[in-house]
């Protein structure tokens, strides 16, 4: 006959959670997926490739990265939300769908803080100013100038409304106080680089590692980078900073995420893993020669840095009343 502690136990083991069971499984035990809310070949699609390539090489099992580009990341999120959270998915994301989105849709089907395991902050990236050749300015205050006299008939190229390429324009008014110039959005980085570089538009805010090839060819002329300090990859173009507008700071970054219900010592591997990756000379190396920041860190620290920009890119958006009809 059973004790009733041998009892207690025995019930304890017929009313094991799902998330107790999956815990318990070999991590990972099957092939893994990377769901990326951007197009293939922009800076965070190719950090995502690269950190799921050393995983597979690490672990053994394939890394399989999926781009999944729609809705400012709303396509993307809810492909991740449908697969079972058992760490076998991965939201490879961004800032927009985790620091920008609640506070530029009315509606969301997803609250980041509440759906979603920090795992891992791969990098931060940087913004770069540039304009077009023919626009008379060689450093800030001199485009300053020009945006005063033109005003509405400036038109500055963003990857897409509710992106840092395009609230940095609102913090470039207001902090730099320059003229009411015209944010033309587009439907990512790539389509907005070809307008300015066409010169249909005429400046523009992007990630380092994207505008960077255009400026090196001469077919863009850099202004000001919008961080603390100078960038290794355009070390010669001074910061915002430097030139006169203090903590003028935009940035994307580049993360993993993983469901909430995903057991936390999945979710404390994924990061360990990555944390150990960025650590490698090569990859590290490769990131910064790309304008990005290595960062890495844990699930605590990732989560404390996401709400922290959720609070800054929303105060932004509230101020500019930039909004979405989702």
């Amino acid at each position: 006959m059973l004790t009733r502690r041998q009892a207690g136990l025995a019930a304890a083991s017929l009313l094991a959670t799902p998330a107790l069971v999956r815990a318990q499984e070999a991590f990972p035990s099957r092939p893994m997926r990377f769901i990326v809310p951007v197009a293939a070949g922009g800076s965070a699609d190719l950090q995502a490739r690269r950190v799921a390539q050393r995983l597979q090489e690490r672990w053994g099992q394939p890394v399989v990265v999926e781009n999944r580009a729609g809705a400012n990341g709303i396509v993307a999120v809810q492909a991740f939300q449908q697969a079972p959270p058992d760490g076998h998915t991965v939201f490879a994301t961004p800032a927009g769908p985790i620091a920008i989105n609640p506070s530029l849709y009315r509606s969301l089907p997803y609250d980041p803080f509440r759906d979603f395991s920090f795992a891992s902050l791969i990098s931060v990236i940087p913004l770069v100013l540039a304009v077009h050749p023919s626009v008379p300015a060689n450093n800030l205050q001199e485009l300053i100038a020009v945006t005063r006299r033109r005003g509405a008939e400036f038109p500055f190229a963003n990857a897409g409304i509710g992106t840092p390429s395009h609230l940095s324009i609102a913090m470039f008014r207001a902090m730099a106080n320059a003229g009411d110039v015209t944010s033309v959005p587009f439907g990512g980085s790539a389509p907005a680089l070809t307008s300015i570089v066409a010169g249909q538009t005429l400046a523009m805010f992007d990630a380092a590692v994207s505008i960077a090839p255009f400026i090196r060819d001469g077919r863009l002329r850099p202004i000001a980078v919008a961080h603390s300090e100078r960038l290794g990859l355009l070390a010669e173009v001074p910061t915002l900073i430097e030139q006169g507008v203090p903590n003028f700071l935009a940035a994307t970054w580049m993360s993993l995420c993983m469901h909430a219900a995903t057991p936390r010592e999945r979710v404390g591997r994924l990061a360990a893993e990555v944390d150990s990756i960025l650590a490698e000379p090569a990859l590290r190396e490769l990131l910064t020669s790309q304008g990005a920041i290595v960062r890495g860190g844990t699930p605590e620290d990732f989560a404390a840095f996401a709400r922290a920009e959720a609070e800054k890119w929303g105060r932004l958006v509230r101020e500019t009343g930039a909004t979405v009809d989702a």
